[in-house]
């Protein structure tokens, strides 16, 4: 079970779900944020410290005007890991989180151990197009995120109280303003993934809908020593819809990393 405080950052209150035991773990979610417990959070939580904050303005987590972007948010956990004093950390990211990842891993590898990228955005391939969350429908977009029939349920999870409801509707927003122009992506990152010096497993469902498998054999090219690994049956949602296979190869992957 992870317990939720709050902790100041560069002037910004974010909340921050923390429990578990064993080395540190930094999840980063996605544009959908949280809804409730996270299974394969809860999962990572019974082999590692897990650290699991709503983004600035998303959540629980105040706003902050100043973070224009996806570089400035990882130069933010940046910060954050070390207000914390956490080294060596495994930073394990979806969708945006994983965009977030590799922009820290790009400026400073210090605090990080290793990644875990799961089906993360930020960069573009010419020619193989991924869906517009920003312009469906809540409806429209739970169906792209899904492979199977889980859409629904994760739909009445996000909106079964009214602040729930404000919940997903203030992180809708704040994911517009991170990721709206470009969409999804960050013109300069793919120059700069050469950078990355840890070990990097990147994850992702064979039938996502949002961004597809084909992004992440470019970024097994980009990032090196990188390894993939496709899950069967799963759609962007992968950390959902195949919980305990996202959380399984997490920790094998981190836990076969020498200490």
């Amino acid at each position: 079970m992870l317990n939720e405080s709050f902790v100041e950052v560069r002037g910004t209150r974010l909340n921050l779900r923390r429990g578990g035991r064993g080395a540190p773990l930094l999840f980063l979610h996605g544009p959908q944020g949280f809804a409730g417990s996270d299974a394969a959070v809860e999962r990572l939580a019974q082999h590692f410290d897990v650290l699991a904050p709503d983004h600035p303005g998303f959540g629980k987590s105040d706003a902050a005007d100043w973070l224009d972007d996806v570089p400035d948010l990882s130069f933010f956990y940046l910060d954050l890991l070390a207000a914390l004093g956490l080294d060596r950390v495994a930073v394990v990211g979806h969708s945006l989180g994983g965009w977030i990842a590799l922009e820290m891993a790009v400026r400073a590898t210090a605090r990080i151990r290793a990644l875990v990228l799961a089906a993360p955005a930020g960069i573009r391939i010419v020619g193989v197009p991924r869906a517009d969350m920003f312009i469906v429908s809540p409806d429209e977009l739970a169906k792209l995120l899904f492979a199977g029939d889980g859409a629904a349920a994760w739909m009445a999870g996000q909106q079964g109280t009214p602040e729930q409801q404000d919940s997903l509707d203030k992180n809708r927003f704040a994911a517009a303003k991170l990721c709206w122009q470009p969409r999804l992506f960050d013109p300069k990152l793919e120059k700069w993934l050469h950078r990355i010096d840890r070990p990097t497993r990147i994850l992702w469902g064979a039938e996502d809908k949002i961004i597809p498998p084909a992004y992440g054999n470019r970024l097994a090219e980009l990032v090196p020593g990188a390894s993939l690994a496709v899950i069967p049956g799963a759609g962007h949602m992968l950390h959902v819809e195949a919980a305990q296979k996202f959380a399984d190869e997490a920790q094998r992957f981190i836990a076969g990393i020498a200490p």
